[in-house]
């Protein structure tokens, strides 16, 4: 070999291509650095019999969300390389999974409402009324009161008044006041006592206002002046206090695997949801409406949890009407608000879709998706209307179900091109997705078949606010907004699907609700 004094090709480069080689080097290691912190998984599930709705990827095993985000979906190996030791695995079991059901119509405050009185008339038992008792404490936020009445100790016997102890074990952290017997006593827990400022070892000067049973033991019986003692301290506002209400609601939409509402009770609530998502006391995501004849004060918001820009009317179908309803859709619809208008009946649909029409011509082509709320009994030769207005029906199958050869004909709506979203109507009705779902599948030859209910309680619901970008399927950056199922929906007898429960709800990410 001949050696030469000729420099290599390395010898060759200077000294500021080794620095650029070591600077390109080090960003690249730090880049792969940063993108896996940021696939770092706060929650996965696992072993899950996951439905996507995406028709690219309909089926998978596993998902995992970071941020409030789906970060992937696909298969229990592939999702769990995301796992750190910070995250949370569930195991699903099998169960069915599906997106978080977005109910397109609901009261949102008076299902909130339902839970401010307890009625125990129809209870005939100690183990019955304690378990409403500690339904309802299930729900309620911490310290919120209950109240009741309609309990009489004749139907409890031989038993006879409930302990205090039993009482306490039901609804330890919300003060309990109950009248009874017509209303001449009242039953109370040792929480509203501590409101009251009563220990159950007071004797004089309220001697005999805890009464004790046949063994000694404390019921919490109160009556006269005792009673008015313990009734002063339940708060003035208990049945209009709308961050509680708003909280129970939401309680009780997690257990229904309800992950977004949109509230079209007029009520104009969206500073107190917002408030609420704040201070982390709301597990539901709110599309806040209110009427159409307030809507200088709505606006188009979307923040955390909580969005706005929705306003509602209603039409009577009558003629005289017409008129006064163009003006005020028209208004609204220029405002760049969605309109919704309560129709129910084959003349009230005619004459929100000819205002429909009437606002679109004049406001020119925009997406604006009119809804037509409830839909009911509308005229066949109407529907290609909907569908050339892309007028959205936001249907109840639940409220309007009287049996499988009655109500309406989802089958027809469907097949015409109608997008049709699904909801309760609660508190008018009961508020859980299944019964709505199971009324639609349960009408005869009229029936969606599962997937196209289950599609339009989530996927469609979504489109019709806007939010089919964001949630309605289970795809990746999407919101982590997903609920495990008791039962496969797509597999059991229809009749049984009514019966379904809920297991787990995930609202951005996080679970709040989980009887796994």
């Amino acid at each position: 070999m001949l050696f030469t004094n000729t420099p290599s090709r390395v010898q060759q480069r200077p000294l500021r291509w080794f620095v650029s080689v070591r600077i390109s080097f080090l960003l690249i290691l730090l880049a792969n650095l940063s993108a896996a912190a940021q696939t770092a998984a706060d929650l996965i599930l696992v072993n899950a019999d996951i439905r996507t709705l995406d028709t690219k990827k309909p089926l998978a095993e596993a998902i995992a969300v970071a941020h409030g985000k789906i970060i992937a979906v696909g298969t229990n190996t592939a999702i769990r390389r995301f796992a750190r030791l910070q995250t949370r695995i569930i195991d699903a079991r099998g169960k069915l999974v599906l997106p978080g059901f977005n109910d397109s119509h609901v009261h949102f405050t008076g299902i909130g409402n339902q839970f401010s009185h307890l009625d125990l008339r129809r209870m005939v038992s100690r183990a019955e009324v304690l378990a409403e008792i500690a339904r309802y404490s299930s729900f309620l936020p911490k310290g919120r009161w209950i109240i009741g009445a309609g309990l009489e100790h004749e139907k409890l016997a031989p038993a006879g008044p409930i302990p205090l102890e039993m009482i306490d074990k039901a609804s330890s952290d919300n003060p309990l006041l109950i009248f009874i017997d017509g209303g001449k006593s009242i039953v109370v827990n040792s929480a509203a006592l501590h409101k009251a400022g009563i220990s159950q070892e007071t004797k004089d000067p309220f001697e005999g206002i805890i009464f004790r049973d046949q063994t000694g033991q404390p019921t919490g019986i109160f009556t006269g002046n005792a009673a008015d003692l313990v009734r002063r301290h339940i708060p003035a506002n208990h049945a209009q206090n709308w961050p509680e209400i708003a909280e129970t609601a939401s309680n009780y939409a997690a257990s229904l695997g309800v992950t977004s509402v949109q509230d079209v009770h007029s009520d104009d609530l969206v500073e107190v949801y917002r408030q609420m998502d704040k201070a982390g006391r709301l597990n539901t995501r709110v599309y806040e409406c209110l009427g159409i004849d307030a809507w200088q004060k709505a606006s188009l918001s979307n923040i955390g949890l909580v969005r706005s820009g929705c306003v509602k009317g209603t039409t009577f179908g009558m003629d005289e009407e017409i008129n006064d309803l163009r003006r005020k859709i028209t208004i609204a619809d220029k405002a760049g608000l969605q309109v919704m208008i309560h129709a129910i009946g084959s003349r009230s649909i005619r004459n929100a879709i000819d205002a429909f029409e009437y606002g679109a011509n004049v406001n020119g082509r925009r997406d604006r998706r009119f809804r037509m709320e409830h839909a009911a009994r509308a005229d066949a030769l109407d529907l290609p209307r909907f569908v050339r207005s892309n007028i959205i029906a936001s249907m109840q199958p639940h409220l309007f179900y009287s049996g499988p050869d009655y109500g309406e004909d989802y089958r027809s709506i469907f097949d015409a091109g109608v997008m049709m979203a699904l909801g309760s109507d609660a508190s008018m009705t009961d508020f859980n997705p299944l019964f709505g779902i199971s009324a639609a599948v349960n009408s005869s030859s009229r029936s969606l078949t599962v997937e196209e209910a289950v599609r339009a309680y989530t996927q469609t619901a979504a489109y019709a606010e806007f939010q089919e970008k964001v949630k309605g399927t289970l795809e990746l950056r999407k919101f982590a907004d997903f609920v495990i199922l008791s039962e496969d929906i797509f597999s059991i007898d229809p009749g049984r699907i009514a019966g379904t429960k809920v297991l787990l709800t995930v609202v951005d990410g996080r679970i709040v609700y989980n009887r796994m």
